[in-house]
């Protein structure tokens, strides 16, 4: 993220999340572990090993270049946009979570729509 330009931004302990921003344009990478169960699960800070939404990596993989990644699930996306103030009250909801979730509720509609 450095090499294109993007800047650390202070945000959550790094290790449980890494944030950088550039040109107004935020990217957020949160770190993850798995359980004994192979449950997708915090990977550390003060919630190490809570469990993340069920299916959130079922999205299937993404690539940033020649890396392959986990994708977070929309449905994901949204349950943990609408939840993280209710999980961690230090975070209070954002204008921007309000804007996501919307744009990511659409898109479901559109693509549940293709399939009919």
């Amino acid at each position: 993220m450095l090499r294109h330009g993007y800047q650390p931004v202070p945000g959550p302990s790094p290790d449980l999340q890494l944030d950088f921003a550039k040109d107004g344009l935020e990217k957020s990478f949160t770190l993850l572990g798995r359980d004994a169960a192979d449950r997708v699960v915090v990977a550390g800070g003060p919630w190490a090993g809570a469990p993340w939404p069920e299916g959130m990596l079922d999205a299937g993989p993404g690539r940033i270049g020649g890396l392959q990644c986990a994708i977070v699930s929309p449905q994901a996306q949204i349950e943990i946009k609408r939840m993280m103030p209710i999980w961690d009250p230090s975070r209070p909801r954002r204008t921007k979570d309000a804007e996501d979730i919307a744009r990511l509720e659409a898109a479901l509609r559109v693509r549940g729509k293709r399939s009919e």
